[in-house]
């Protein structure tokens, strides 16, 4: 990386940074976890105009080019305030499909600069579990079956959905309000929402047919999952420094508890977890950039889930025990940080199933060779 790479980053890490601070941080999150809410309007407005939703985009499809190393950085200052925004799933999935199938369309333009919010919904759930299959048809003008967990479907304003059509895998646009479609809430560990959907005879218009939507939406999927890690890296990175602080202010035998070595220890052990996943997400969202190679970008996300998974359940487990019996009231940050590192670690695939699809990958490459 150029400094002049590297000083853009940081620039858009202080951009981003002082936005969500500035919105309340922390307490922001908790504030709209018990409100009718799912996420701040306003808020999603001025990431937009801050460019955060066409960061990685193209700058041909009106994004502005910067890459996932820049997105990443969007994501890790996200993941530190826990903020509610569906912006990682609209950066790698929503905008991400669009920008490969259909960079012309105006609901891209709308949708980098926030006029437009758009849920995926590509997921299908079987008898037992997520099925490989599938099985939402679409006939050319109607969308028929359902889907399963889907983020951000209750503020979206169009929904793109992967269904089989004539011409194979298809990408169609459903209106959210239009008719047919059966809505289901499923609630998480953090607050958040997980949606199901059912269309009957629901009105759809195709943007994308054909062997190109499977091979876009696999290279979305990884830019999503990488995006992912780089969330819990923000996050793991709040829960050390709630819990750095905390170790220097609470007392026993009338000492603070940080100045006990196995305390210390325990905090090293956590702080090396931290510098050493963080730079392993960085690099793997680098290496994504520099290749074209849907297998390789697949192998480094897995990678970068991987390490960020175990890394901040680690921390946030940590944290809790530091913190003593306070850190499971509700009061205190550091518990939503662990219910965020729970939901957000399984979204995608967690850190045993990121390890096999990075092995499998490697004996391929080996086999190959």
């Amino acid at each position: 990386m150029t400094i002049v790479q590297d000083e853009d980053l940081r620039l858009l890490r202080d951009s981003v940074g002082t936005l969500l601070d500035r919105a309340g941080g922390l307490g922001r999150a908790r504030s709209l976890r018990d409100s009718d809410e799912p996420w701040d309007a306003s808020i999603w407005q001025e990431l937009a105009a801050a460019g955060v939703l066409g960061v990685a985009a193209p700058e041909e499809a009106g994004g502005l080019g910067m890459g996932l190393e820049a997105a990443g950085v969007v994501a890790q200052e996200l993941g530190r305030v826990i903020a509610p925004e569906p912006v990682v799933a609209t950066l790698g999935l929503a905008i991400g499909l669009m920008h490969r199938l259909c960079p012309q369309d105006d609901m891209l333009d709308g949708a980098i600069a926030g006029d437009v919010v758009l849920a995926v919904a590509w997921q299908e759930r079987s008898a037992t579990g997520l099925s490989d299959a599938i099985e939402c048809r679409f006939d050319g003008a109607t969308l028929n079956g359902s889907k399963d967990w889907v983020i951000g479907a209750n503020g979206a304003d169009q929904i793109l959905v992967i269904a089989e059509g004539a011409q194979g895998p298809a990408l169609v646009r459903v209106a959210a309000d239009a008719s047919g479609i059966t809505t289901q809430a499923r609630k998480q560990s953090d607050g958040s929402s997980l949606w199901g959907l059912s269309f009957a005879s629901t009105p759809a218009e195709v943007l994308a047919e054909g062997a190109q939507v499977s091979d876009a939406l696999a290279d979305a999927v990884a830019d999503t999952t990488a995006l992912a890690a780089s969330e819990l890296i923000g996050l793991s990175g709040a829960a050390l420094a709630l819990t750095l602080e905390y170790i220097k202010t609470r007392e026993q035998f009338d000492k603070p508890i940080g100045s006990f070595q196995a305390i210390q220890h325990r905090a090293v052990d956590m702080h090396v977890m931290q510098e050493v996943a963080e730079a392993a997400v960085r690099e793997a969202l680098a290496a994504m950039d520099q290749t074209g190679s849907a297998p390789e970008r697949a192998q480094q996300a897995s990678r970068a889930k991987a390490r960020a998974c175990s890394a901040a359940q680690k921390i946030t487990r940590e944290a809790i025990q530091l913190h003593g019996a306070v850190g499971y009231t509700d009061e205190f940050d550091v518990g939503l940080l662990l219910n965020r590192a729970l939901v957000l670690s399984a979204w995608l695939g967690d850190a045993a199933y990121h390890r096999r699809c990075w092995l499998n990958a490697k004996e391929t490459e080996v086999a190959a060779q």
